[in-house]
């Protein structure tokens, strides 16, 4: 065995089975082997930030699960799962949930978990931002504290100003060229300078008074692809050069300006619930966290023992398959997540996995739907599972259902409105509400990413506008029924066209209005070539309106014709 996994199985046995607790807040889920009260108290501080940020901070955190923080009773059962020797806190996105770990529950400890916990608001804010700037901003929130009149931000950092005042600096250039992969980023001498610098501009450009105002402005100017010196003429109308002169004076003045936020970290709303961990819980989510942090083998290998600890757990296939997933291994992943399902799994994020999988594998809607709504049961608000609810029962023609869900996105995200409101809009157009259809389909033409949307968009809005020029167009509320039979010909005279379709025993007469506002699918290659007179026989199902006071010797007025 490896020493990696002699270690795994040292922190685990010196921790102890029986010492962990799960400790959980509306959005935190911390587990801890370092005590009930350390554990409560760590939490309610996490709630309490994300107060903040929520309140006071440019940018918020959209996570739609709890962050899991794990925080180990000290560096010796750390290490096994920390990325290197000198971290003693750090940020990990994971495949359900994202981690913040700690080495311990000390102040310290405190400091380092809120910069990473900036990492993970800026992560979900969507922002895209350069690493210098993500490193220095979360330095200087690290420093977050109650004052007097608020929470005050900006203080100091005594290792920051120590490193930077032993060398020569990195030139702009330089430092705001850094990237992840960078050695200056990941080793040497540098890294330490790196930070340091980072730090110190970030304090300048977010919290100075001749530069702050104006710092929202560089923000977006880096979101939107500008280099950091472009984004200085931008927002602040100087080249870089002198942004960097400033900076120099302004560390030199050693007495830095901070802020104070008219806003309290205010208490939650209730009390954290606390539970003890089984054996099978926290060696589960300790092997997740190797697993995020990319020790696939490691994971793997707890996985294994887990499974013949206690074979055909839901969870434990859920993490095998989301395992299986981060390996692009695509079946495995499908064939873990039904498992874990069968077994009872109503992991939302496992459920919609799933779905997505299902869908991809061309399995029926009718077979995904109930999928995606277990997800639902456990969390109604998730927004990916509304919007592929939504997407299948239009699919399945649940017109109103389909409404029903995707009206219940709370906050549509740019990445989803084409989805969202093209699906809006053709299930009020099946509905016969054609304001509202074109509406959404106009505001989903707003959101369109590529020439195929915008082009599918333009179609619809056409196609939405000749049924509004009908004698008789729909109404809202409007049911429609189906017919299935063989197409028999087409009947045309100067009061309007109709459909001649034999239908089980019986001929049918259709009101057929013009061709652009009727919808045809078909399976066959080339259009329906309708032509007036007799037809070659054609099996089709038509779906029509009921018939109405406009035309007594129709059955309907044709809406849809499959063929």
């Amino acid at each position: 065995m490896r020493a990696a996994a002699l270690l795994v199985m040292f922190a685990w046995s010196a921790s102890g089975a029986d010492q962990w607790l799960r400790v959980t807040t509306p959005h935190f889920e911390l587990y801890t082997d370092a005590g009930e009260k350390a554990g409560r108290d760590a939490i309610l501080h996490f709630e309490q930030v994300r107060d903040f940020f929520q309140k006071a901070s440019p940018v918020h955190s959209n996570e739609d699960f709890p962050v899991r923080i794990l925080a180990f009773n000290g560096r010796d059962q750390f290490l096994p799962y920390s990325p290197n020797a000198q971290a003693i806190a750090y940020y990990a996105p994971g495949a359900r949930r994202d981690f913040i770990v700690m080495s311990d529950l000390s102040a310290d400890s405190y400091k380092v978990a809120i910069h990473e916990y900036m990492h993970l608001v800026v992560r979900h804010s969507g922002l895209r931002i350069p690493v210098w700037l993500n490193e220095g901003w979360a330095d200087v929130y690290s420093t977050l504290k109650p004052a007097k009149d608020g929470v005050a931000v900006g203080d100091l950092i005594p290792g920051r100003v120590q490193v930077l005042s032993q060398g020569p600096w990195l030139d702009f250039d330089t430092l705001t060229s850094v990237g992840v992969g960078s050695p200056i980023y990941n080793e040497g001498n540098r890294t330490g300078l790196f930070y340091g610098e980072s730090w110190a501009l970030v304090h300048m450009l977010f919290l100075a008074p001749d530069y702050k105002d104006n710092f929202g402005k560089f923000l977006m100017a880096l979101h939107r692809g500008s280099s950091a010196a472009e984004a200085c003429e931008t927002a602040y109308g100087k080249p870089a050069a002198a942004v960097f002169l400033d900076l120099r004076k302004y560390f030199e003045r050693k007495r830095l300006f901070g802020a104070v936020y008219a806003t309290t970290l205010t208490k939650a709303e209730s009390e954290p619930a606390v539970a003890r961990a089984s054996t099978f819980e926290a060696r589960l989510v300790l092997a997740d966290l190797l697993a995020s942090i990319g020790r696939s083998d490691l994971a793997r290998q707890e996985y294994d023992q887990l499974e013949k600890l206690e074979p055909g757990q839901a969870d434990l296939e859920q993490s095998l398959g989301f395992l299986a997933l981060a390996h692009s291994d695509k079946a495995a992943a499908r064939q873990h997540f039904s498992r874990s399902f069968a077994a009872g799994g109503g992991d939302p994020q496992m459920c919609v996995a799933l779905a997505t999988l299902e869908t991809a594998a061309q399995q029926s809607p009718l077979q995904v739907i109930p999928i995606l709504e277990r997800a639902l049961q456990a969390k109604p608000d998730y927004a990916e599972a509304l919007l592929q609810l939504g997407g299948l029962r239009v699919v399945t023609r649940q017109y109103e259902g389909a409404i029903s869900a995707l009206m219940s996105i709370k906050i549509v995200t740019p990445d989803r409105a084409p989805g969202v409101f093209f699906s809006l809009a053709y299930a009020y157009l099946e509905t016969g509400d054609l304001a509202r259809a074109r509406e959404n389909a106009l505001t989903a033409q707003k959101w369109a990413k590529t020439p195929q949307q915008t082009q599918e968009l333009t179609r619809m809005l056409a196609f939405i506008e000749a049924r509004q020029k009908l004698p008789s167009p729909p109404r809202p509320g409007e049911k429609l029924q189906s017919v299935e039979g063989v197409l028999q010909g087409m009947d045309c005279s100067p009061k309007g066209n109709h459909l001649l379709v034999h239908a089980g025993q019986q001929d049918l007469v259709f009101a057929l209005p013009d061709f652009k506002a009727v919808e045809f699918f078909t399976n066959r290659s080339g259009p329906l070539n309708l032509q007036c007179g007799p037809q070659n026989p054609l099996p089709v199902v038509v779906q029509y309106a009921p018939v109405s006071v406009m035309d007594i010797g129709a059955a309907g007025v044709v809406r849809r014709i499959d063929y």
